[in-house]
């Protein structure tokens, strides 16, 4: 076995976004880059490339680099605060000499921002490899917004080259249409939650997948073989009644299993959109989908309901390395969804079973083209 006596200094990059990491000896992050590593591509760092949006020290133990002076004062804030605890980061924040240093209470992880140097110091605490995926994720998908990228609440399904977007509120049915389209009509996981959107020079756009935890309702859980047994539910288990299309009745699954269990789309696969969805599931005796209409007003209005933003509601400013610049692409994001408005699109009501009956043929026809 060979020990490692070396920093390690290696990149993450996501469609011109750049992280460089530094990674002390006997520091281990593979369950983050694995994570990460669906749609973040890792390599050696590029010295000769353009600057690091940012370069993270990974130390393998606490120092006075991650700690603030005795006597500051802390707050207590969330990274993240979910109706779930399996996704509720909660955590304290205190400002120091320019630094800002943020403790995550449940794992003990810690981060030191320094934005003058463009540096952040790194301490995983144990079972803190999401800790600094949620940093990772979040500092990228700012800089993405910040150069003109529209992020939408999402899923993505991916064949012969393009992508369908699936996309609407929480409990809206994403997930089960995205799963539904891998099962039986032969596409590819993409995303399972956000898409990122980014216009090319001719106008059109091109969409990108995101990693992210899979959050499932049982309803959907129960369709599928293996999907009880990967998302660790008890035999004989029974939501609540009220839960069958409700957000309040998901599970956290466990994504390198769920992977295995469904086909992604290869990393870093940037398509163009074929066809665009809008389930609203419930109950029913079939599932139906309907054209929209085409009024190119309300299609955009319909898809800017559904754009979200890393910089947007009470936990987005857990942390204060970068500024918010989106004003500056708004122009740039109002095209992006202009021209999402010009591609089919369809309302899916009903329990959400797709069969060859129910799903649409315009659909497979776009997908295809």
């Amino acid at each position: 076995m060979t020990v490692r006596t070396e920093t390690v200094i290696r990149s993450l990059t996501f469609v011109g976004t750049r992280l460089d990491l530094e990674l002390e000896p006997g520091v281990d992050i593979t369950a983050a880059l694995d994570f990460l590593g669906t749609h973040l591509a890792a390599g050696p760092a590029d010295a000769q490339g353009s600057p690091a949006l940012a370069t993270l020290h990974v130390a393998a133990a606490e120092s006075d680099r991650q700690v603030p002076p005795a006597g500051t004062r802390w707050e207590d804030i969330y990274v993240r605060k979910s109706a779930s605890e399996f996704f509720t980061v909660p955590a304290r924040r205190a400002e120091a000499h320019g630094r800002e240093y943020l403790e995550c209470t449940k794992t003990g992880t810690r981060f030191a921002f320094d934005r003058a140097a463009r540096t952040i110091d790194v301490v995983v605490g144990d079972d803190g490899a999401m800790d600094l995926v949620e940093l990772i994720r979040d500092l990228v998908l700012k800089d993405q917004e910040n150069s003109g990228a529209a992020v939408l609440h999402a899923t993505a399904a991916y064949r012969d080259g393009t992508a369908v977007l699936i996309t609407g509120a929480k409990g809206a049915g994403k997930s089960t249409i995205l799963l539904e389209l891998v099962e039986r009509f032969g596409y590819q996981i993409m995303s399972g939650d956000k898409t990122v959107l980014h216009e090319q020079p001719d106008g059109s756009v091109l969409a990108s997948g995101w990693p992210d935890y899979p959050h499932i309702g049982y309803g959907t859980i129960a369709k599928y073989a293996g999907l009880r047994e990967i998302a660790g539910l008890a035999d004989g288990y029974e939501p609540a009644a009220d839960h069958a299309f409700s957000p309040v009745g998901k599970f956290a699954v466990d994504p390198v299993r769920f992977r295995e269990r469904f086909p992604s789309a290869p990393r870093g696969v940037r398509a163009p959109v074929s066809a665009i969805i809008h389930p609203s599931i419930g109950p029913g005796d079939r599932t139906v989908l309907a054209a929209c209409a085409p009024d190119p007003q309300k299609r955009v209005a319909s898809l800017d309901a559904n754009v979200e933003s890393a910089f947007d509601g009470a936990n987005a400013g857990w942390h204060h390395y970068l500024t918010d610049a989106r004003a500056a692409q708004a122009d740039r994001r109002r095209r992006i969804t202009a021209a999402l408005a010009t591609v089919p699109a369809w309302l899916l009501t009903g329990p959400g079973d797709l069969t060859a009956d129910d799903f649409p043929l315009p659909v497979a026809e776009a997908s295809a083209a």
